[in-house]
């Protein structure tokens, strides 16, 4: 029986070893994304796919034993690329750099394994019938491909094709070629800021400060930009943000895009509700100009302007509103000094503090207060406090102290 020979010839002014095939499938371009393959690793017979390299700049490297290119490009890519990146711990952004090798040869392995130790392979898949190289390069080889790996890449989308290129000694600097794409490939960008706390919703009173703030998470610097009814404000770009003569214009729902090199968060809205206040609220009540102080009574019925707003009465009709109660009530047989008064909740500007003493002057003596009770009427709030000190034989008195906050 006759067996046939198979003539390779090996021409030196190529730069690759020539295999003619065809293939159906659409070869890639520069900047593609490259699907997930999956191939043979001849060492143990097991499947690794593309994907399983998540996070590395791949390098693959299609090589035939018997190719004098395929043999040249191995015994450099060792020493300049192998050992290159990983005695530096990566490319210059700390990204693994993953060298595989691809077999196109089958049915030699004696040959294919001298040539896998010889140049101290590490991991080597099978590519016998160039399924996957030829998506890369339409023959020949060695083939060489560089694709990213790394998500959110500050440079590259993942999985996108760098390079691709066959034969080697074409290549004026293949090593320096390598390493210049190699390097290039960012680092992954982080993530888009974290809100942790969301802006606040509240009421304020005009002509008060309106200040609204973010707590956040971000791996890099950040920059804001807080928005009213989904518009962009001017010039508000700080956390927090601070409005310090709010008015009824400024009401509506408040946003603010937080914004680092990965993408901007948006956070929940916050509705801001704005109502009278103090000086303003005396003047849609028709009280003049110089009775407008915090001190005042401008409708003489006992009751200065401070509690008049904080209750929520007129200030400019005696009728309106009342005074703060004082009484007594027995509790467990004995009697204690009571103190009762009304609030608007949503006013802030103005902190009232009930004080107990045994002097009138309110000098000396105090005594503590406790909060015997709490209830909303006609959407106020009544606080009702008592003296911890049991009324004896001295007189005791109650007041209410007023402080702007």
């Amino acid at each position: 029986m006759r067996i046939p020979r198979i003539s390779i010839q090996i021409i030196p002014l190529l730069a690759a070893c020539v295999i003619q095939f065809s293939a159906s499938a659409q070869r890639y371009e520069v900047g593609d994304i490259v699907e997930n393959f999956t191939l043979v690793n001849r060492a143990n017979g097991e499947e690794v796919s593309l994907y399983d390299m998540e996070g590395k700049i791949v390098f693959l490297e299609w090589f035939a034993y018997w190719c004098p290119f395929c043999q040249a490009a191995a015994g450099d890519i060792g020493p300049g690329i192998v050992d290159y990146y990983a005695t530096r711990g990566g490319n210059p952004n700390n990204l693994e750099v993953m060298h595989v090798s691809l077999n196109l040869q089958g049915g030699a392995e004696t040959q294919t394994q001298n040539f896998v130790n010889f140049f101290n392979l590490g991991l080597v898949l099978n590519d016998f019938d160039r399924a996957v190289a030829s998506r890369f390069q339409p023959s020949n080889q060695p083939i060489f491909a560089i694709i990213n790996g790394v998500a959110n890449s500050s440079s590259h989308q993942q999985w996108e094709l760098l390079y691709s290129e066959t034969g080697y000694q074409s290549l004026s600097a293949p090593i320096e070629t390598f390493r210049s794409v190699i390097d290039s490939v960012g680092a992954a960008a982080g993530d888009a800021p974290t809100i942790t706390v969301q802006p606040a919703s509240q009421t304020v009173e005009s002509g008060t400060e309106l200040s609204l703030s973010v707590t956040f998470v971000s791996d890099s610097e950040t920059t804001f930009q807080w928005r009213r009814d989904g518009e962009d404000i001017a010039g508000a770009t700080s956390n927090p943000y601070v409005l310090p003569n709010a008015q009824a214009a400024n009401a509506g729902e408040y946003t603010v895009a937080v914004t680092n090199a990965s993408g901007t968060t948006l956070s929940e809205a916050a509705t801001i509700d704005l109502i009278l206040g103090f000086t303003d609220s005396l003047i849609a009540q028709g009280v003049p100009a110089d009775q407008r102080g915090f001190d005042d009574d401008p409708d003489r019925d006992g009751i200065i302007n401070a509690y008049e707003f904080l209750s929520r009465s007129n200030a400019n009709d005696p009728s309106s509103g009342a005074p703060p109660a004082v009484f007594t009530q027995t509790i467990d047989g004995d009697a204690y000094l009571m103190f009762s008064f009304y609030v608007d909740p949503s006013i802030q500007s103005i902190v009232p503090r009930v004080q107990f003493s045994v002097t009138p002057a309110f000098t000396t003596d105090f005594l503590s207060p406790m909060l015997e009770e709490e209830t909303t009427v006609d959407g106020l709030t009544r606080f009702t406090f008592r003296s911890t000190t049991r009324l004896q034989d001295a007189s005791q008195f109650a007041r209410l102290q007023m402080s702007v906050n």
